[in-house]
């Protein structure tokens, strides 16, 4: 009897932290008004995806960007952008890329970056620069979160974008292959709308 006793704080405990890492999972997004509709972008070849899906025209108009991303992944969120990986066989894991999108209060994305650092204490996250569709932006690879995510900040018009894939340094290797592949398609491919038809 003592021992079920002792197990009902640990079940407790374990399905409180489950949801408090549930609930880690969210994000905002912020419409951004856009003069001309974006055009839909032309599938191509990403580091080993044969073919590359858009997001649609509708949300590109109303978020005021265009990217690809792997044939065969869904988005699964009609009212945000937010991109999942085929399930794996066996796993729960799987690939995902969510964009969170906010106003940059005249921070520079190294500012913004730096802050987010602090919530990393006691993780050692890679961190390199990137380009954006010619705007400069900051990765951060090891971020804590439901998994370790890989995050992209980049600041267009005063307006923040991170871009978070999952899950990094994954010990499940087809996890971490999906959101590789998911990273490189939509880094490749962003552009700021209007879209040009050739990218």
């Amino acid at each position: 009897m003592k021992d079920h006793k002792c197990l009902l704080p640990i079940l407790l405990f374990t399905a409180g932290s489950l949801l408090l890492n549930a609930c880690s999972f969210s994000f905002e997004v912020v419409s951004t008004p856009v003069p001309t509709p974006a055009v839909a972008m032309t599938e191509t070849s990403q580091s080993g995806v044969d073919d590359t899906a858009e997001l649609s025209s509708s949300d590109s108009d109303r978020l005021g960007l265009c990217f690809s991303y792997p044939q065969g992944y869904t988005q699964i969120d009609a009212d945000a952008v937010e991109i999942a990986a085929p399930d794996l066989p066996g796993s729960n894991a799987k690939g995902l890329f969510w964009i969170e999108i906010s106003d940059a209060y005249d921070r520079t994305i190294e500012v913004i970056a730096d802050q987010d650092m602090t919530y990393a204490a006691g993780v050692d996250v890679g961190r390199w620069d990137l380009t954006l569709d010619g705007e400069p932006a900051v990765v951060l690879d090891g971020m804590p979160g439901q998994d370790l995510q890989r995050r992209v900040y980049v600041v267009h018009q005063g307006t923040l974008y991170v871009l978070a894939f999952m899950p990094t340094r994954s010990e499940n290797h087809a996890a971490n292959d999906q959101m590789e592949a998911m990273y490189s398609a939509v880094t490749s491919s962003w552009t700021w709308s209007p879209c040009s038809a050739g990218e």
